[in-house]
């Protein structure tokens, strides 16, 4: 990884400077990360992107005095984690909102297909459905944050979330229906 990051910078001593900084810092901003988030791979995805944000700044990282850069990558990790944190945090309050019996619904109702089956269904409906399905079902991004992806309104997503629900029932059972004749 230590690889990825020298490559973002531009000259020799930036790279001898920069992998200095990642030998000494980086198991402390993992620590910090982990204090926060309880989640090793979420602590490990802080500190690449705390490198990734030192990186991009590195100029200005370099001009930090040697006795406060410590404090400042740590910061910048802190800051990762609480951000991360918070949106962990927004994830499961949406989905915590979700009407149980929504979901007990959806599992009974789609429990009966078989995962290829669902898989090509789901590839089949028109791609402004299969897109929303896989932003808010498998990659867990909040209707907020697809309708910003989108360019389109909250409401918008909800809709588009239900008819994707419908046409998929509507596909399986029809396919259901033509394999039993």
């Amino acid at each position: 990884m230590l690889s990825f990051y020298l490559s973002i910078l531009e000259t020799e001593e930036e790279r001898d400077r920069f992998e200095q900084l990642y030998r000494m810092f980086k198991q402390d901003m993992y620590k910090v990360a982990y204090g926060i988030l309880k989640n090793k791979e979420d602590a490990e995805d802080v500190v690449h992107q705390s490198f990734i944000s030192i990186a991009d700044n590195f100029k200005k990282v370099n001009e930090i005095p040697c006795q406060e850069i410590e404090s400042y990558v740590v910061v910048i990790s802190k800051n990762h984690a609480r951000n991360l944190y918070k949106k962990n945090k927004r994830t499961a309050k949406r989905r915590a909102e979700v009407d149980i019996n929504t979901i007990a619904d959806e599992a009974d109702m789609f429990e009966r297909y078989d995962y290829d089956q669902l898989v090509k269904t789901i590839s089949e409906l028109p791609e402004i459905y299969k897109d929303v399905i896989f932003l808010y079902y498998l990659e867990n991004f909040t209707t907020k944050e697809i309708a910003d992806m989108l360019d389109i309104t909250v409401q918008a997503v909800w809709k588009r979330l239900e008819r994707a629900k419908k046409l998929l029932k509507e596909n399986l059972e029809r396919d259901d229906d033509y394999a039993k004749q």
